[in-house]
């Protein structure tokens, strides 16, 4: 396992160009080419979302007040800790409930990964998944007492077949399946 900080996550254009994200985690190949990708991704201004097709979306509001997509004409509230799940197919628009948000988001190309995301805020909870993202501070700690202090946004990676305790915080489990 390692801890990877929010300065070191890939910094990337959006499809559409009209703002950045940054890249936590992905199967990404030397081609460019990936079925599962993790990003964080601020959004500032109300506007469309990039078309995907054949990708399954799932994201999350890390940080503000929330917002409004519109999904193929379907409104979707996005509240702060809550994960939605939609289409990359789909003509999606969001509109910002109360200023600028941050979204984590899991992309998965179908029919080749299947992934998800959880919301992990009790401490005690156990967490075996595959990569990890504090909303805020967080502390983890594994078997063998091993502590892994994350800072907001920071990510542990590699921890599929680790078992960790969630000692304080909140953070955002990902498990990706093929």
């Amino acid at each position: 396992m390692r801890v990877q900080r929010f300065s070191e996550h890939r910094a990337m254009p959006w499809a559409n160009g009209l703002g950045t994200s940054y890249e936590v985690a992905s199967d990404r190949n030397v081609d460019d080419v990936w079925t599962w990708r993790v990003a964080i991704a601020p959004v500032v201004l109300d506007g469309p979302f990039s078309v995907m097709p054949g990708v399954d979306r799932e994201l999350v509001v890390i940080e503000g007040n929330g917002m409004v997509l519109e999904v193929d004409g379907v409104s979707v509230e996005c509240l702060p800790g809550q994960v939605i799940r939609f289409s990359g197919d789909s003509v999606t628009l969001a509109r910002l409930v109360d200023g600028p948000v941050v979204d984590l988001g899991l992309m998965t190309v179908r029919g080749s990964v299947i992934g998800s995301m959880v919301v992990i805020a009790d401490a005690g909870d156990v967490i075996e998944t595959d990569v990890l993202v504090a909303i805020g501070d967080a502390v983890f700690e594994d078997k063998d007492g091993k502590h892994y202090i994350l800072g907001s946004k920071d990510a542990l990676l590699d921890v599929r077949g680790h078992q960790l305790a969630l000692l304080s915080g909140l953070a955002i489990a990902i498990q990706v399946n093929s």
